[in-house]
């Protein structure tokens, strides 16, 4: 079978981070999460790993830290995952809100709220503020989008992927099971980035092609400080045989597990195109 018939979605979002404790109370405290899962589990190599699950709407964010180590953030100032954005349908509302409670601005929107016009079919609006390790959160609001009467953060908008080469990334995805659903332009003073969107079952890359004078710097980038994003299969040993067979570059060269949530979990992680860590996760059930 295709890698695409063993994938049911999103699973989760990866954050490295150097204070676990920081980080949850950031995440409920400043922009509303609830704590589901909270874990200190010993990884395949007998090292300690403090992890901590934390979800808003349909976003669950995996905060993990190396037991007695402190995780190295000087060398993860960028990386091919660029940020996150979460759903904001009543945007100036949930902007204020994040002014309130002392959310720092990114410097990629230091000047406040951006629309993007060249973005989907009637613009977006956003806004990027920084987390506790560095990670691009971005509020966004679709204008095409109804929402109804939804008020708040709402969980995914979309994950942001900075790569070389568009065409190639579109080439692989598709292969996951993603579909193109949109596509935009930004200009910026380096040049134009030109974006596609593509879309697995509800969940949505935003794909960045940088500009030629950016490539060289994105070469260049090592793990970012959003490590990975992780995918739910239903069978996670015959997810890892048809991605073998499907000659994606594997991360890790066998299957693991870990002891998180009631009955484990198993996982392996595969590469993409511009060294963006895909995990492929199954929770384990009796």
């Amino acid at each position: 079978m295709e890698v695409s018939q063993w994938i049911n979605g999103i699973s989760h979002l990866g954050i490295p981070v150097t204070n676990i404790d920081k980080a949850v109370a950031f995440y409920v405290n400043k922009l509303g999460f609830r704590l589901i899962h909270r874990k200190t589990v010993m990884d395949t190599l007998g090292t300690a790993l403090e992890a901590a699950f934390v979800q808003l709407g349909d976003l669950l964010i995996e905060l993990y830290k190396p037991t007695g180590s402190e995780v190295q953030t000087a060398g993860r100032s960028g990386g091919t995952i660029d940020h996150y954005a979460i759903d904001a349908p009543d945007f100036e509302t949930c902007a204020d809100m994040g002014f309130a409670r002392g959310l720092m601005l990114h410097n990629s929107t230091k000047d406040g709220s951006v629309f993007y016009q060249h973005i989907g079919p009637k613009g977006v609006q956003g806004v990027n503020f920084t987390g506790p390790n560095r990670e691009v959160i971005e509020f966004c609001h679709d204008c095409a989008k109804d929402y109804g009467r939804k008020m708040g953060l709402q969980g995914w908008s979309h994950l942001a992927l900075k790569v070389k080469d568009l065409n190639r990334s579109l080439e692989f995805y598709e292969k996951l099971g993603f579909h193109k659903c949109a596509d935009g332009y930004l200009d910026t003073p380096e040049g134009r980035l030109v974006i596609g969107f593509v879309q697995l079952k509800g969940f949505q890359l935003e794909i960045i092609q940088v500009c030629p004078s950016q490539r060289n710097g994105l070469e260049k980038r090592e793990a970012g400080p959003i490590d990975h994003f992780a995918l739910d299969v239903r069978d996670v040993r015959q997810a890892f045989y048809a991605c073998r067979q499907s000659g994606f570059s594997m991360a890790t060269t066998v299957v693991k597990e870990l002891s998180l949530f009631e009955h484990g979990i198993k996982y392996f992680i595969i590469e993409g195109p511009d060294g963006e860590r895909i995990e492929f996760n199954q929770k384990l059930v009796w």
